[in-house]
């Protein structure tokens, strides 16, 4: 093998090592939380990184940009929009781990969340279940 293919393949493996810890650590500062906890205790959770996990019950029918998730203790909307990404559409059904912070609904209703109520801005989401198609939706 020459001196610049062995640098390079070198190269590839010191950046992807550097990638696969920049997502470990992008999971950690986040507390596995059960939804119920942040609905009875939201006051604990404010501004706090959390990690939810449960069925994606509804989503945005547009672009992807909420979703609420149902992990059987109870059921919290995640806003996607204020860190400018979405998810692929025709996900409701699918499981759905998050990782945000806990706020609060302020001024008008959200949904058929109150002001005041608790929910979690996402960060990152990962998605498990059955690729549904379309992906998008056109027209």
């Amino acid at each position: 093998m020459t001196q610049k293919v062995l640098c390079g393949i070198i190269g590839l493996f010191a950046l992807l090592s550097l990638a696969v810890m920049a997502v470990s650590a992008s999971d950690s500062g986040y507390e596995n939380v059960a939804i119920k906890d942040v609905l009875n205790k939201s006051s604990d959770y404010l501004g706090k990184g959390v990690a939810i996990e449960g069925n994606i019950t509804r989503e945005c029918g547009g672009r992807g940009c909420w979703i609420t998730v149902d992990d059987g203790t109870g059921v919290l909307l995640v806003d996607l929009k204020p860190n400018n990404f979405t998810i692929p559409l025709n996900q409701v059904g699918n499981n759905a781990k998050v990782y945000g912070n806990v706020t609060l609904i302020e001024g008008k209703k959200k949904l058929t969340f109150e002001p005041g109520s608790p929910y979690v801005i996402g960060k990152k989401v990962e998605i498990t279940g059955d690729i549904k198609q379309p992906l998008v939706s056109t027209g």
